[in-house]
């Protein structure tokens, strides 16, 4: 089974892809003054064609929980974006808690001696790197 991961934000969205070991893959930005939680038809396109070309069976996405294991408000967010996108493109939408995953990509990041610059182009789909990973080490046999 072929897994997309996703790290959604306001105004990007990492991408990563794997079966029993995850890739990163790209970012997907909303444009200038653009969000993806008002207008989540800007991604979909491109998000059902990375589907469609790595022939992913389901989709993991990354939901930052608080302490007390309730959403975070930026997590109902997600939850009302991948609802949406889950119906579209009429695949299994899996989560896995992602608190502080954006913040582990930053650090592997840095300490890859990346430009700042550099670091952004990379940091959401890192993320989603790593909260695939996390997710197929959790749920798939080796």
């Amino acid at each position: 089974m072929r897994y997309l991961g996703l790290d959604v934000g306001e105004r990007s969205i990492g991408v990563a892809v794997g079966e029993k070991l995850a890739s990163e893959k790209e970012t997907i930005r909303a444009g200038k003054d653009k969000s993806f939680y008002d207008s989540p038809e800007l991604s979909f396109d491109q998000i059902a064609k990375i589907v469609d070309e790595e022939q992913a069976d389901a989709i993991v996405v990354g939901l930052p929980i608080n302490e007390d294991g309730q959403l975070s408000p930026e997590a109902v967010h997600i939850k009302k974006f991948t609802t949406e996108l889950g119906l579209k493109l009429d695949k299994t939408i899996n989560f896995v808690n992602e608190t502080l995953s954006s913040f582990m990509a930053q650090d592997i990041l840095e300490s890859q001696g990346l430009s700042i610059q550099e670091a952004k182009v990379r940091e959401h789909q890192l993320a989603a790197q790593l909260i695939l990973q996390q997710y197929l080490e959790e749920n798939v046999s080796p």
